[in-house]
């Protein structure tokens, strides 16, 4: 394959980066719940392997995430600094999470893959839709114990989907009344964890599977990371500096909207 035959899908990789940037700035998730379904469009068009597809989509998910969401939580930060006791908390347990669910997600196929994905979000955005806001605003995080479960779980999940733990992370941090704006910056954290631990953790699972397309790391693509890479950097400090301009309400129905339009795309193409 020669560089030309790549234009149309970098032009593609490069609009989902910019999409996947404004998300990570806006609703605080790394990027993956619009670069995972953004990749698996795009590798229509350059015929990539599909029994490989959903695999290099995460993996490259993943390593996308790590630019996009240093330069949000840069632009957080400027903003806001409590979250960094709630991430501490959640931290060794995501670690080991990650690490688990690359390894797990070697050993499922791409249509099993797709329909776990589609299935979690869609349940993270009804508990995000009917969870009362009364209630939640008494409640407080869990314990020690509660808060490196719910950090396993996020790394397992994230691991295994090439998300990076927004859509439950943010959910859960909410329900447990954290304020949404602080719940955000916790997930962009999160989701840099995620993407290096996860990048990793994929690029050597991936290094004896054949089928591979030309200039892969394992389950790395690198034409999809570079356009990825590029758009999301540009736009991530744009999504961050919106909402601020947007009330928790909003934003809290933006994200859960945003949630089932993903979830339902990914049950989609898991049956087409």
């Amino acid at each position: 394959m020669h560089w030309h035959t790549l234009l149309l899908p970098l032009l593609i990789y490069f609009s989902v980066g910019i999409a996947a940037g404004l998300m990570s700035g806006l609703l605080g998730v790394g990027g993956g719940l619009v670069t995972v379904p953004g990749l698996l469009f795009a590798f229509q068009w350059e015929r990539i392997n599909s029994a490989v597809a959903m695999h290099i989509a995460v993996g490259t998910s993943l390593l996308t995430m790590l630019p996009i969401t240093i330069r949000s939580l840069r632009s957080h930060m400027q903003h806001d600094r409590t979250f960094i006791s709630i991430y501490k908390k959640m931290m060794p347990a995501i670690i080991v999470g990650v690490i688990a669910g690359g390894i797990i997600s070697r050993y499922l196929n791409s249509t099993i893959l797709k329909i776990i994905f589609g299935i979690f979000v869609l349940t993270m955005a009804a508990i995000l839709f009917f969870q009362d806001s009364k209630v939640v605003g008494h409640k407080k995080l869990p314990g020690r114990l509660g808060m490196l479960l719910a950090g396993g779980f996020v790394g397992i999940q994230s691991g295994m989907l090439g998300v990076g733990g927004g859509s439950f992370t943010v959910p859960f941090l909410t329900h447990r009344g954290v304020d949404i704006r602080v719940a955000l910056i916790v997930s962009v954290s999160v989701a840099m964890t995620i993407a290096t631990l996860g990048a990793i953790a994929y690029m050597f699972t991936g290094f004896d599977v054949s089928g591979l397309p030309q200039w892969s790391t394992g389950f790395i693509y690198w034409p999809a990371f570079i356009g990825l890479a590029v758009g999301g950097v540009l736009m991530a400090p744009q999504g961050v500096k919106l909402s601020r301009y947007i009330s928790k309400e909003k934003l809290k129905i933006f994200f859960g909207i945003f949630l089932v339009c993903v979830g339902v795309h990914m049950l989609y193409s898991a049956f087409a």
